[in-house]
């Protein structure tokens, strides 16, 4: 189940690649003189991304859009369904030749499960060129709320956020966590009050009540007007 999310998630951050920003059909993103990238763009609208990557030489100099061009070519072949792991490996360091920082995500999902210190280190890699996406910084954060390295996992979790322009009750709900466990005891309550009221948290509500880490927090000031939702595992039935 988890092997089947992951290739669906691949699916999702190669699509968004290779469609963002398009600018239609009779829109050419290739400046006047630049031939080879108006060649890519011909290929790339008639789905012959292999010819792009064939033609793609490393030891030359390509202008930003024919870079992308290449980079979105790299990644949908990298997405297809019967393409060999070593080839979609590959595909996916290609793209990153180009400067085509997305294959980061693709290669954190072909590594997941193989190898997740691995994998952790292309998402780690991906945060540091600043991506408007929430994903990784959330991926991040719970990994090392996981491990207890809350002051990390308050770090990644609050730039999720601000990518997230504030919409996320999940990062909201692990930001809750991370501070608590920090005593940062005001700025938990308020991702407390943000996740319970934007989402559905009833399990994990029932996890935290009966988690040594979290004992006494209904008796805190903070927490005092959710005392009995913060004891539902102790409620009797």
């Amino acid at each position: 189940m988890q092997k089947q999310l992951i290739g669906i998630m691949v699916v999702f951050f190669i699509t968004a690649a290779a469609h963002a920003a398009d600018p239609g059909p009779q829109v050419s993103r290739c400046a006047g003189a630049d031939k080879v990238c108006k060649q890519f763009e011909t290929f790339a609208a008639a789905e012959q991304f292999e010819k792009i990557v064939e033609q793609y030489d490393a030891k030359k100099t390509y202008s930003d859009a024919s870079r992308r061009l290449i980079g979105e070519a790299c990644l949908a072949l990298a997405s297809r369904d019967n393409v060999l792991p070593e080839l979609e490996e590959g595909y996916y360091l290609k793209a990153l030749e180009v400067k085509h920082t997305i294959a980061y995500m693709g290669l954190y999902f072909f590594y997941a499960q193989k190898n997740e210190e691995k994998a952790l280190g292309f998402l780690r890699e991906y945060v540091k060129t600043k991506p408007q996406d929430t994903v990784p910084f959330s991926i991040l954060g719970e990994s090392e709320l996981n491990r207890k390295n809350y002051a990390l996992a308050d770090s990644y979790l609050r730039q999720a956020k601000k990518v997230a322009h504030a919409h996320s009750p999940r990062v909201d709900w692990m930001l809750f966590q991370a501070n608590y466990l920090l005593k940062n005891y005001q700025f938990a309550k308020e991702m407390f009050e943000s996740a319970v009221t934007k989402g559905k948290f009833e399990k994990e509500i029932k996890t935290i009540s009966t988690d040594p880490r979290f004992e006494g927090i209904g008796k805190r000031p903070e927490f005092k007007e959710y005392h009995g939702m913060l004891n539902v595992a102790n409620a009797k039935p």
